[in-house]
């Protein structure tokens, strides 16, 4: 009986070794592979020879440090940096880290901003963004030692010119935020000159000074290059005459 017995558990501990063995085998793989993820070393080779080993956490690390950015970074606008600022355009101002100083107004029609923290009217329109940022910071170093002011544009005021006579859809036509509107670019906006209209003189009405003056373009030499195209400003006029008259 206890021979029967004796071999009977003999029997099963040669069974169970093995699987005991296989399922060490197991765990060890899976404790392997979350090490390899954790701290893993990759090769890389150096002009092509002489390998080099790289840690992947400290890459982790370098690139996390590459990543962080200033915060002037994290603000700037991506806009256009030659864009002149206008009445009626909506902007954001913001000096960094101090949030209590973030305000969002329109330019007023005189080109000033309101700035409540600052207790004054402050003139921006005809500066570039950053152009306009240097002005704020120089206000607010009375409050701050180094501020680093971001403005951002939340919307631009509409531009539009318009045109009239004979020109295929007569009308406003919008001038697209960021960019200039030349005359030729416009009147092809505005579905070109009709056949009896005359390309020869065309009237641009524009107000300078306060006093309205006439600019005459002939846009045939325009179109052949003997001219450039002419740059059109926020609220001219443009008429293109009978070519019968």
């Amino acid at each position: 009986m206890c021979t029967t017995a004796s071999s009977f558990y003999s029997k099963k501990f040669r069974f169970l070794v093995p699987c005991f063995t296989f399922l060490l085998f197991c765990q060890f793989n899976a404790l392997a592979e979350v090490l390899e993820l954790g701290g893993e070393s990759e090769t890389a080779h150096s002009n092509g020879t002489e390998p080099v080993t790289k840690n992947t956490r400290y890459e982790s690390s370098v690139s996390a440090k590459e990543k962080n950015v200033s915060a002037d970074d994290e603000l700037a606008p991506k806009l256009n940096r030659s864009y002149r600022l206008r009445p009626r355009d909506f902007i954001r101002i913001v000096v960094i880290n101090e949030p209590d100083t973030g305000i969002e107004r329109r330019i007023n029609p005189d080109g000033t901003v309101d700035v409540p923290f600052l207790k004054k009217l402050v003139p921006v329109s005809g500066m570039t963004i950053t152009e306009a940022q240097e002005a704020l910071a120089k206000e607010f170093k009375r409050y701050f030692k180094q501020p680093q002011v971001v403005i951002s544009i939340s919307s631009y005021a509409e531009r539009r010119i318009y045109i009239s006579g004979y020109i295929g859809k007569p009308g406003p036509v919008s001038v697209p935020p960021e960019e200039t509107l030349t005359l030729g670019r416009a009147i092809s906006m505005a579905g070109g000159i009709l056949p009896r209209g005359r390309r020869s003189d065309i009237s641009i009405k524009r107000m300078v000074d306060g006093k309205m003056t006439v600019i005459v373009k002939d846009l045939r030499k325009i179109d052949s290059g003997e001219q450039p195209d002419f740059v059109l400003e926020d609220e001219d006029s443009i008429y293109v005459e009978d070519s019968r008259f």
